[in-house]
């Protein structure tokens, strides 16, 4: 992250805005200090969510790929004395 900074202003509810302020009091931090982090926090779940779906589309064009009624099959006899397991991926022969 870079050491520059800059101003952005957003209008907030109040009433959040009054949970922000309780959060900074209780953490002797400031107002600005809270919500940076709260963004920095936003950001990089964003950045993990879209990176896992990005994984997850590469596997798919790879063909890498468990089919609906194993995995179906696999749920269903949880907690049974048949457990199954997981299965295994497969490249699929399924057009995509």
């Amino acid at each position: 992250m870079s050491d520059e900074t800059s101003m952005l202003s957003i209008r907030l509810p109040n009433d959040l805005r009054d949970e922000i302020d309780r959060v900074a009091r209780q953490q002797h931090r400031s107002r600005s200090f809270v919500v940076k982090e709260a963004i920095n926090a936003y950001v990089e779940e964003q950045r993990a969510y879209y990176a896992a779906i990005d994984e997850a589309l590469a596997e798919a064009d790879r063909g890498d790929v468990v089919d609906g009624a194993p995995v179906v099959n696999w749920l269903q006899s949880w907690g049974t004395q048949t457990e199954g397991d997981l299965p295994d991926g497969e490249q699929s022969d399924r057009p995509r």
